[in-house]
């Protein structure tokens, strides 16, 4: 996770943010934030549609600004929205004079439309097989970054498995579910069907549930609203997050769909915590298509749409460190 890739052009630049994102964005605007040799936050918005352009550059603006880091930024529009034109020119605009205020001045702007990218108000316009063939993609998809790509499938994972009982929630079960989800956090092996359905079973229950989200961090402070905001008290253990996020993709195979959202919200949850608010928001969608209105996955996805970001995402010290930067 931590091999520096090194970006020799805008090709290569561009070539990072579906990666970076987990999907091509479409209408839409990009902000990256920039530090000394090295990217920092990805911020994705919808284009604006409606929107006036002031208070949308601020809007962008303040939630680039939580990468208190930042130096500089980038800028991308993604649109089909007058493709031989400069679509949305006086919310660029806005955006460029927004940024630099907040001390994040704005390096280049690209427009990318689906059949050529260029520099922001000129007419020199280059293929998209550019970016496709730029040394940054080939990298990246070596090492095992993949675009596009939405793991939960439930038509994938199939209808054949029984709903499990949630456990009562006594402190003796609590216990027991939290050490049991440590035990396969901390080791290798995938669990097997009844040790799946045990522990997926223990998520059914809220007060369990949330007692296992905050074991899946070991820095937490003991409070569970901090944990959920992202305040640790050091940099966590990424690499068992990781394994985390893997896991509860196998605890979902043990259960048919309607049980599947506890796991679904971790995972989104997870995301979040990396900085990655679009993958988050995919699986809390998820979450909540299979369960309706699933409670702690609607809270996650406010905060996602104010525009919130993890605290320990904030610093550059403690949070995720992916292979692009």
């Amino acid at each position: 996770m931590n091999k520096k890739l090194n970006l020799t052009g805008p090709a290569d630049l561009l070539a990072t943010i579906p990666h970076l994102l987990g999907t091509k964005p479409t209408e839409s605007f990009v902000v990256l934030t920039a530090r000394a040799g090295a990217l920092g936050a990805t911020l994705r918005v919808d284009a604006p549609e409606h929107a006036e352009p002031a208070p949308y550059a601020q809007t962008l603006t303040s939630h680039a600004a939580n990468d208190e880091e930042a130096t500089a930024s980038y800028v991308i529009v993604y649109t089909d929205e007058d493709p031989e034109g400069y679509p949305y020119a006086a919310h660029v605009a806005a955006l460029v004079n927004e940024l630099a205020a907040a001390r994040m001045p704005v390096r280049n702007v690209w427009l990318v439309t689906s059949i050529h990218w260029a520099e922001f108000g000129t007419d020199e316009h280059h293929p998209l097989e550019e970016i496709a063939d730029s040394q940054a993609n080939a990298a990246l998809t070596y090492m095992g970054s993949a675009t596009d790509v939405d793991v939960y499938n439930p038509a994938l994972l199939g209808t054949w498995a029984l709903r499990v009982e949630a456990p009562e929630g006594t402190e003796a079960q609590t216990e027991a579910a939290c050490e049991a989800w440590a035990v396969l956090l901390d080791g290798t092996a995938t669990p097997d069907g009844q040790s799946a359905r045990d522990l997926a079973a223990a998520f059914q229950n809220k007060f369990i549930r949330d007692f296992m989200f905050r074991e899946t961090i070991t820095t937490h402070n003991g409070s569970f609203a901090d944990v959920m905001l992202g305040k640790f008290t050091g940099r966590p253990d990424w690499d068992r997050i990781d394994r985390a996020e893997a896991m509860a993709f196998e605890l979902m195979k043990a259960v048919p769909t309607g049980q599947r959202a506890p796991m679904l919200t971790l995972m989104g949850w997870l995301e979040w915590l990396k900085g990655n608010a679009t993958a988050a928001t995919r699986y809390l969608k998820h979450a909540a298509n299979d369960v309706p209105g699933f409670r702690l996955a609607v809270l996650m996805q406010e905060l996602i749409n104010r525009g919130s970001i993890a605290e320990v995402a904030r610093n550059v010290e403690t949070a995720y460190k992916r292979r692009m930067i």
